[in-house]
């Protein structure tokens, strides 16, 4: 086998799709029910995509690098005290962040670019995967 064949690439959807199944659960009336709402995930998403902005603007001009200058490694770790603000306001966040082990992967991204751009993906997956298993507004 190749080194190719030997990779193995993450697959973010089916990681993300599962840990969005596994805040899905059966309500009285045996309907499915996902209590996390659209708008919370959002708020998130809108911090990850302002942090992902930044660092693209920066990368074009430093192309020659993956490593992140200390401002927007700052700007990464900063995403866990937005997520932490949401959380604490809502059950149901703490409870998809947990799931989603998003402070963890925050930490690991450390000053790396790529390791950022790939919790970006996961993040814009679990967003898509919300919404196609019924989240609501």
């Amino acid at each position: 086998m190749n080194e190719a064949g030997k990779r193995r690439i993450p697959d973010v959807a089916a990681e993300a799709e599962a840990v969005i199944q596994s805040l899905v659960y059966k309500d009285h009336r045996d309907n499915d029910r996902l209590d996390l709402k659209t708008s919370q995930i959002r708020k998130f998403l809108a911090a990850v995509t302002s942090v992902t902005n930044q660092i693209e603007v920066w990368h074009m001009q430093h192309i020659d690098t993956d490593v992140l200058p200390d401002e927007l490694a700052a700007q990464v770790k900063y995403l866990k005290v937005k997520l932490a603000y949401q959380a604490g306001r809502e059950k149901s966040v703490k409870q998809f962040a947990e799931k989603a082990r998003l402070p963890q992967r925050i930490d690991a991204i450390g000053c790396d670019r790529r390791k950022y751009q790939a919790f970006a993906h996961f993040v814009e997956a679990l967003v898509a995967y919300h919404r196609f298993y019924g989240g609501q507004e």
